[in-house]
């Protein structure tokens, strides 16, 4: 009887430290939202993301969104830094000044985002990773939302020539954003995308540069009137998603191996497809809402192209002054982004 309560007292013993095991093995990890729950990149990359961690973990890895966001937008950076949440996404625009060799990725070069974004990803990592400018934080993916278009309210009218556009009131929401806007003849007015509705609404500005997926996303319904496109693209919003790094210490080698394996460019692309898909299901909700679509004047494209010269030149002495090969690193982001382009363009045929 002796014996057999020891061996019973044993078994609950070892029942109980394999559970207690257990329950240290599994890791939650938080991720901050400042997005509207129903936005594309909550609904299609956040979750799905973070279903794609557990799952490559075998479930020892979980995230769970924030019910409510735990600093503003411009703030997402600094949040995974501190160690506020562990893994964010944000707008490297929202900070201006702090990053810079993502910047030529904003400019025009592709009809999709995932040509974009995957390009930045391969350039990042063969070049500007040495530059060392997300030290801070373990960086998770760079990708871009679709090219921005010129929304303006009725009041203001479409804008497709640069005499339009001149003197115009833009919000934008990005130093890539600020410098074509101002080339053009536009007046900068920095914000967020959350705030557009009511800075159109009440005529704060005249119009702003986003992609056509901001439209559903931020419930621009009934503010935004006309939205005139650039052939090739006007400018590109770069993303980029990151964890805490002590957060990411605290995961064992198998676990940082198997969330990075859904991380990178494949998490890039993914949020990128989601800004693609996005914008093409915005660009028939805004017909049948009655919005206007036009596309600019060819003048107009070639005072952009103007406008983008001083800053390639300024980009590529930034890039060397960082250590990065400017000229080597702007021709493999130009070459992947056409190479990926048409394979996207040769895979939907």
């Amino acid at each position: 009887m002796r014996l057999t309560k020891t061996l019973v007292a044993g078994a609950a013993f070892v029942a109980l430290a394999m559970g207690t095991v257990a329950a240290r093995a599994e890791t939650v990890l938080r991720m901050n939202n400042w997005l509207p729950p129903h936005h594309s990149q909550v609904v299609h990359t956040m979750v799905p993301w973070a279903k794609q961690v557990e799952e490559a973990t075998k479930g020892s890895v979980k995230v769970q969104l924030t019910d409510a966001s735990l600093g503003a937008p411009p703030r997402q950076y600094d949040l995974a830094v501190d160690g506020v949440v562990d893994v964010v996404f944000g707008v490297l625009g929202y900070t201006p000044g702090r990053f810079q060799l993502y910047k030529m990725a904003e400019m025009p070069g592709a009809e999709k985002a995932e040509a974009v974004s995957a390009a930045l990803w391969r350039t990042y990592k063969t070049h500007f990773e040495k530059a060392d400018e997300y030290k801070d934080v373990v960086l998770l993916a760079l990708f871009a939302h679709g090219s921005s278009r010129i929304l303006t309210s009725e009041r203001v009218g479409p804008v497709t020539t640069l005499d339009a556009y001149k003197g115009k009131k833009i919000r934008v929401g990005g130093a890539a954003a600020e410098l074509v806007n101002a080339g053009l003849g536009g007046t900068n007015v920095s914000a967020p995308a959350n705030e557009v509705y009511e800075m159109m609404s009440n005529g704060v500005v005249d119009g702003t540069l986003l992609p056509f997926e901001a439209y559903p996303s931020f419930n621009l319904k009934g503010v935004v009137k006309y939205a005139a496109s650039v052939p090739g693209g006007l400018q590109f919003g770069i993303w980029f998603a990151a964890m805490n790094k002590e957060a990411f210490a605290r995961l064992s080698a198998e676990e940082q191996q198997a969330l990075m394996s859904v991380s990178g460019e494949a998490l890039s692309r993914l949020g990128a497809q989601t800004f693609d898909n996005a914008d093409t299901a915005a660009r028939a909700q805004m017909v049948a809402d009655g919005v206007t679509l036009v596309d600019v004047e060819p003048s107009f494209v070639e005072g952009l192209q103007r406008v983008l010269v001083p800053f390639e030149q300024e980009w590529l002495a930034t890039a060397d002054k960082l250590g990065v090969d400017g000229k080597a690193a702007l021709a493999m982001l130009r070459e992947e982004t056409a190479k990926v382009d048409a394979e996207l363009k040769a895979a939907a045929k």
